[in-house]
């Protein structure tokens, strides 16, 4: 492996770390499930110490740290504030309010709605952001506002294993209630005026949805529709598992790696331009694309933060020094935090962050450990370590988050990179090419078969055996150190430190293949109570028995059959007694007007767990 004496090139850019990690952890720390009186009493003393100490020469550099500590802490304890008294309302009653929805996502029969819900209580006006989701109702139109009448319920997590935080997640959108109701609870009041931008905006993007309808496929006009404008509306569950088992479900949101690929397909052709175009003009007109690309998105809070950070990196190339990539990097991360401190908590930001993270710190030694004589076989190992290099940071936090991992990830991307490019490109110009004679149908024809590749791809890929690796159940501390390990087994200048690391690498692999075997032989008997569900699991055999169908618990028994790595068989529960019989234990339920449930086991250990 490389030591530091061979690749210097990390040694001189971390300095902007050094402000970037206090701010992170004053972040986390103010977070409200983490937050204490105690912390607020500290950290405002540890405020005015910083600022004391700061007019002292010796102790500038630790009170700068310790600013950018209180910093973090306090921008994401003013952050949050709104939030958190909005969490605390409980409704008792109906309320009836004016709705004025922002973003409107049809799901079968359902519509899901987000917007700004206002309503009166004790005299006063107030809001709060709402999800709302509507049974039956005709089609709901942004451009105006309705009369909702709901009881909005608090967003709380489940708590059986492997359930999604959606707590967290609804967090980051400011969202802190729900409510379900029917078509005569929502009534249309009256059309609302949107700013001259935004109207334009939605226009454009309809626009451009509808000609990917009309001039391609349905199902290769639904992948466009994904892939280049953020529409998932009409992916379904055959699709979803072909973007699963091959992990690219990153392509179906419009994040960091289509602005990557975009970039990169960007760069390579502008290469060939480059009698007529000077590097500084190449960078230039490729900033200016991929913010055009990000208007054509809809200006989601994904692509902008990936658009920045790119920015940053790009334009850091202007001065022609090439020290300056990490120290881009953290200081893009800084300014996209100091906007707004719950990026921290995104799932997307991380990825995307330490995918980058990974590729600036390992590409160059996993593409040093093997040289091709072929330039063919050359280049098509780059391609392999670029992903190795990304995966190396990504994939500890993808399994504690995710408890899966595609095993032919690697080599699917690979085929999928220039595809995705490809597809990127003819669909950000697919507009312009679709206003040309002769070039519309040259831009259908690619993209059309672009993607009809693409499908094939994942399907190959996803119908190979042991597509999906899962049951990983690993704590954050293994997160860490697989981390640590990693950086110790590239950047160890000493052979001692290289030895431990790749010794803590190796026990890492261990305690991962020990956990998911003991995970895959153990019993395991729970009752999830808000599904009314029994689940009884005796190593990749499960059952599991409820009151309601199973298409209504399915979110749940695809969290629990992920989680454990097992296949599960559903059973119904019928009015009156039901008796089951599972190995070792003999089952008894009585479904009246409340659920009994009487067990009987051969082994005391097989205690039923309530979530």
């Amino acid at each position: 492996m490389n030591t530091l004496s061979e690749q210097e090139t990390p040694a001189f850019q971390w300095h902007f770390l050094l402000v970037l990690l206090p701010f992170i952890l004053g972040i986390y720390l103010a977070d409200y499930r983490n937050l204490t009186d105690t912390a607020i009493y500290f950290f405002n003393f540890e405020t005015i110490l910083s600022v004391v100490f700061i007019c002292f020469g010796r102790s500038r550099k630790w009170a700068l740290l310790g600013l950018s500590f209180a910093l973090g802490f306090w921008l994401q304890y003013f952050a949050q504030t709104n939030f958190t008294t909005q969490r605390q309302v409980a409704f008792s009653n109906d309320v009836i309010g004016h709705f004025d929805p922002q973003q409107i996502e049809v799901k079968g029969a359902l519509q899901k709605l987000k917007g700004v819900f206002s309503y009166i209580s004790a005299g006063k006006i107030r809001q709060m952001e709402l999800l709302c989701y509507v049974k039956n109702a005709p089609s709901v139109q942004a451009d105006y506002s309705y009369i909702l009448r709901c009881k909005p319920e608090r967003i709380v997590n489940d708590t059986y294993p492997g359930a999604f935080d959606q707590e967290r997640y609804y967090q980051l959108q400011n969202v802190s209630h729900r409510v379900f109701c029917n078509a005569e609870d929502l009534f249309k009041y009256k059309r609302t005026e949107k700013s001259f931008f935004l109207r334009n905006l939605a226009a454009i993007k309809a626009t451009i949805s509808l000609d990917f309808t009309q001039a391609l496929s349905p199902k290769a006009a639904v992948i466009a529709r994904a892939l280049i404008l953020g529409e998932r509306d009409g992916i379904d569950q055959e699709l979803r598992s072909y973007f699963l088992a091959t992990g690219s479900m990153h392509i179906l949101a419009v994040s960091g790696m289509h602005i990557g690929l975009l970039i990169l397909a960007l760069l390579y052709i502008l290469g060939w331009l480059s009698f007529c175009l000077t590097r500084k003009q190449a960078l230039l007109l490729v900033v200016g694309i991929v913010w055009y690309y990000a208007i054509l998105t809809g200006l989601s809070a994904s692509v902008l933060r990936s658009v920045f950070m790119f920015s940053v990196l790009l334009l850091s190339q202007l001065t022609g020094k090439q020290m300056n990539q990490l120290n881009a990097l953290f200081f893009s991360a800084f300014c996209l935090l100091l906007y707004d401190p719950l990026y921290l908590f995104d799932l997307g930001f991380q990825l995307s962050y330490l995918a980058m993270l990974g590729i600036y710190l390992y590409y160059e030694p996993i593409k040093n450990l093997v040289c091709f004589k072929w330039r063919q076989l050359q280049q098509l190992w780059e391609g392999c370590a670029l992903g190795l290099a990304a995966t190396l940071t990504t994939l500890p936090l993808s399994l504690y988050h995710f408890h899966l991992y595609p095993n032919y990830a690697q080599l699917a991307c690979l085929c999928l990179m220039s595809l995705s490019s490809l597809i990127l490109v003819v669909g950000m110009l697919f507009p312009l090419l679709n206003s040309l004679p002769l070039l519309d149908q040259l831009g259908n024809y690619t993209l059309e078969l672009s993607i009809k590749w693409m499908l094939q791809i994942m399907q190959f890929f996803s119908h190979l055996p042991g597509a999906l690796a899962e049951g990983f159940a690993l704590p954050f501390w293994w997160v860490l150190l697989f981390w640590l390990a990693s950086f110790g087994l590239f950047y160890s200048s000493k052979a001692k430190f290289n030895y431990y690391s790749k010794t803590l690498l190796l026990l890492c692999l261990v305690y991962m293949s020990f956990q998911r075997h003991e995970l895959h032989h153990d019993r395991h008997i729970s009752y999830l109570s808000k599904e009314q569900l029994l689940f009884l699991r005796n190593g990749n055999q499960a059952f599991a028995i409820g009151v309601r169908n199973e298409t209504k618990n399915a979110f749940a028994l695809q969290a629990l059959s992920t989680y454990y790595n097992c296949q599960i068989k559903y059973l119904q529960l019928k009015k009156g007694k039901n008796n089951f019989h599972f190995k070792y234990t003999r089952v008894q339920i009585t479904l009246r007007d409340h659920l009994r449930i009487k067990l009987k086991t051969k082994k005391q250990s097989d205690k039923m767990k309530v979530y």
